[in-house]
Formats: C-alpha cells, structure tokens, sequence
C-alpha cells in the first residue's frame, strides 16, 4: 500500500470520525509524555470520547471536504496536534481534559467545533464549566416538579377544607 493511499483512508476515517462526533477539540499535546497520553486516552474513551493523533494537513484536508473549515481552525491546525473526537456527550469529554490539565497543566487546548462551529480556547473552557448534561435534567425536572408540588398542595388543601366543613355540619346537625 503506497503513502498516498495510507493518507487517502486516513482522510476518509478522520471524515467518518468528524460526521460521527457532537463536539471537536483540537489540543497541542507537547509535553505529555507517553504514560499521560495513555491515560488521557483511557479516560476519554471512558467516557465515549476518541484522542487521536493526527496530521494536521490530513486533517485540514478531511475538515475541508466536510465543509468544517475556517480561517482560524487552519490557524490552530499549526504545530503538534491530538484531536478529541466527542460521540455522546460534547461536553463532558471536554470536562475530562480540563480535569486532567488542572492536574499537570497539559495539554494546552487550541479550539473547538460544536455542532459545526468553530469555539475559540476560551470559549471551550467556558463550556467545561457549564453544569453536565445529567445535572442540567435534574434541574429542568426540579424546575418542573415544584409547580406540580404547589397545585397537588392546593388541591388538596380545598379538599381537606370540605370535608373539615362536612364534618362540621355533620357535628352541628347531631347536637340539635
């Protein structure tokens, strides 16, 4: 198998990966060493996400094809770069990198594409501390829940108050 078809079926499995993933985050890995590339990998994949190591011009090249480019991205596409393919969940992989680069200050993130859109560094890090999907439906449904609460409280209320005056009219007719 030649180089060029090497590179043409890594395009085409970086294309299949970009239609596949919910979010994309592209990081310079410099510094990592081996073991903590292992581990962050490990972790990702725990949590249904893929860290790959990739060509930047193969991956400019499938970003292209896919229509997934932009002036900036090509930017951060400059020097070492893993890219983080997130499949269930777009955030919580981008959680799992800002944990482990509060422990060893690695990997330096580049930039993101959320549903197709390019997110600059500082607007993933604001993602990382939005509340995680399961957190963000247990708040909706304690949202709802407390209106239900109220109206259950109400109704019953009006019916503890008639049979309160039935049992007062009852006690009234039997002391005359």
């Amino acid at each position: 198998m030649s180089k060029k078809d090497i590179n043409i079926e890594t395009v085409q499995s970086i294309k299949e990966k970009l239609e596949k993933a919910k979010a994309v985050t592209f990081t310079d890995y410099v510094g990592l060493t081996a073991s903590d590339l292992t581990e962050l990998r490990q972790t990702l994949k725990d949590n249904d996400a893929e860290l790959a190591v990739i060509k930047n011009t193969l991956v400019k090249v499938a970003l292209e094809d896919k229509k997934m480019s932009s002036d900036e991205l090509k930017k951060d596409l400059e020097g070492p770069t893993a890219v983080v393919f997130a499949y269930d969940d777009p955030v919580k992989p981008i959680k799992v990198l800002f944990d482990f680069i509060g422990k060893l200050e690695l990997p330096r993130i580049k930039s993101a594409i959320f549903d197709g859109k390019y997110s600059t560094a500082e607007d993933v890090e604001t993602i990382s501390k939005l509340p995680g999907r399961e957190q963000l439906i247990a708040q909706v449904v304690g949202g709802l829940k407390s209106p239900l609460n109220g109206i259950v409280s109400t109704f019953s209320g009006v019916q503890r108050k008639f049979v309160y005056a039935v049992a007062a009219v009852a006690k009234q007719k039997e002391s005359q």
